[in-house]
């Protein structure tokens, strides 16, 4: 009955309850001898701020849980749980705040006076296909072992992605991790921007700014690469493109001029850090989004404004990121070279033509999740000569799938995609219609984001698939909101009409 009535009115309960006497010496008495026992036994200090955020979070869930929603969402897309883990031993908060948000939305579900009902969308049910033709490999794959690693960490990330389109459905709420995403992307930025400025590549700042050496073009010396709070500078330049849209329209509809001066400075910080991964798939999807974003924007004249900032960041870019969008040009149609000479592109060339090969070799389920490494050992023996154990990825997307889950796969994960297209249009018309153009505004941001990440998934493999299931997330949440608040208004209008 007490959860009953903390679920109806937590806020008032809370209240309740702190009044009493003996909840708030229990409080003092169990903080002071967690304190204790750290300082005592010499266990790290993160112990006791832990716990104690610990506390705070749990009451929050149960009060407003989509405020840890977008907690979850902001970290997770940061990857900084997984620095928290690699670099100062602290365990997985994203694990800890699934399992609570989990619990909190069960106990809404069937606990409440009030249930409500889980979020129904046709997304959720290209989800479950996605799985189980992904499933299928555990009957015929080599590598068994790697197929139900692959499923493990997707239903994880499906699990994540409907924790957020069922918690995250307040625009308040959709808002605020919109601006958390933009805070954690513009701080990543930052530490990059300032390590270039410093020359302090051998300091990872608490594992948020790694940077390794590594190709630029054959024509300039390899020199280094930053890779932020992942392990490889492609991914990381993934991670920033996507929130390029979401500065600009933080830019464009900040409700003040502190949000929208924050947006500006997000966008330079963004590109900038982008530009420092030299990656040259990111450098495309920059493009790409900003070139799409202005065609949305209808090239209004105050948004030309932002040109000469962008004109006078390329201005002062190192001169290796002229050489490394220069090496773009060996993939154009018509290169008269004839053949590549940046070893990076020969390398992707070959693989793409084994993910090809293989696909067409396993038409219908290919050679299971996670094979794909296991079966480019063989081919690559047959172009190159027996002997070689060297193991690759299909450095794209697209092959991926269709390498190791064959046609039905790649038709599935096509449909996916499409769909969660489609409901960010239809957000996106909801939004319109309600003249609520701010929201219909972020609607396409958050769509042209996701088509930035489309386009670099062309280059790039599912090594950080998290990426791709937030955004599922996202999208869902989005046009959720835009439903609930068009049923609202047709149910004001019912009794208006009355």
């Amino acid at each position: 009955m007490q959860l009953e009535r903390l679920l109806k009115n937590p806020l008032h309960v809370t209240a309740q309850l702190w009044q009493h006497v003996w909840l708030q010496v229990g409080v003092v008495v169990a903080v002071s001898m967690a304190a204790g026992m750290i300082v005592s036994r010499d266990l790290p200090v993160w112990l006791l701020f832990g716990g104690i955020a610990g506390i705070v979070v749990v009451a929050i869930a149960f009060i407003k849980p989509e405020y840890v929603a977008a907690t979850l969402l902001v970290i997770h897309w940061g990857n900084i749980h997984d620095v928290l883990i690699k670099y100062h031993g602290i365990p997985s908060v994203v694990k800890l705040m699934v399992a609570l948000l989990t619990v909190v939305l069960l106990a809404r579900r069937f606990l409440s006076e009030r249930p409500r009902g889980l979020v129904s969308d046709p997304v959720i049910w290209w989800m479950l296909a996605y799985l189980v033709v992904g499933a299928t490999g555990l009957w015929f794959a080599r590598d068994t072992d790697a197929v139900m690693s692959r499923l493990v960490d997707t239903a994880k990330d499906c699990v994540i992605a409907g924790l957020i389109f069922n918690l995250l459905i307040t625009r308040q709420a959709f808002e605020r991790a919109v601006w958390g995403l933009l805070i954690v992307g513009a701080a990543l930025s930052a530490l990059t921007v300032y390590q270039e400025m410093t020359k302090t590549y051998d300091n990872n700042y608490w594992g948020f700014a790694q940077a390794a050496v590594r190709q630029i073009s054959t024509t300039m010396d390899d020199r280094a690469r930053a890779f932020g709070t992942v392990n490889d500078p492609n991914y990381f330049g993934q991670l920033l493109l996507v929130l390029v849209p979401l500065a600009v329209w933080a830019a464009l509809n900040g409700r003040t001029w502190r949000g929208k001066s924050f947006g500006l400075a997000s966008l330079l910080l963004l590109l900038a850090a982008i530009g420092l991964t030299f990656s040259r798939g990111a450098y495309l999807g920059t493009v790409i989004v900003l070139g799409v974003y202005a065609m949305y924007l209808r090239l209004d004249a105050r948004y030309v404004l932002i040109l000469p900032l962008i004109g006078a960041l390329l201005y002062v870019a190192p001169p290796e990121f002229r050489a490394r969008f220069g090496t773009l040009y060996e993939v154009l149609p018509g290169n008269s070279a004839g053949a590549y000479a940046d070893g990076s592109i020969q390398g992707r060339t070959v693989k793409a033509e084994i993910a090809l090969t293989m696909a067409a070799d396993h038409p219908i389920f290919g050679v299971g999740r996670g094979n794909y490494r296991l079966h480019y050992r063989d081919y690559i023996n047959e172009i190159e000569g027996a002997g070689s154990n060297t193991e690759r990825d299909a450095h794209s997307l697209y092959l991926e799938v269709a390498a190791e889950q064959g046609m039905i796969g790649l038709a599935i994960f096509i449909g996916l995609l499409a769909t969660v297209w489609g409901r960010l249009r239809k957000a996106e018309l909801l939004f319109n219609a309600a003249d609520d153009h701010r929201m219909a505004a972020l609607a396409v941001a958050v769509k042209v984001g996701f088509l930035g990440y489309l386009v670099t998934s062309l280059f790039l493999h599912g090594a950080y698939g998290y990426m791709l299931w937030l955004q599922v997330g996202m999208a869902v949440a989005l046009v959720v909101i835009a439903q609930r608040e068009a049923a609202e208004r047709a149910e004001q209008a019912v009794k208006v009409s009355r």
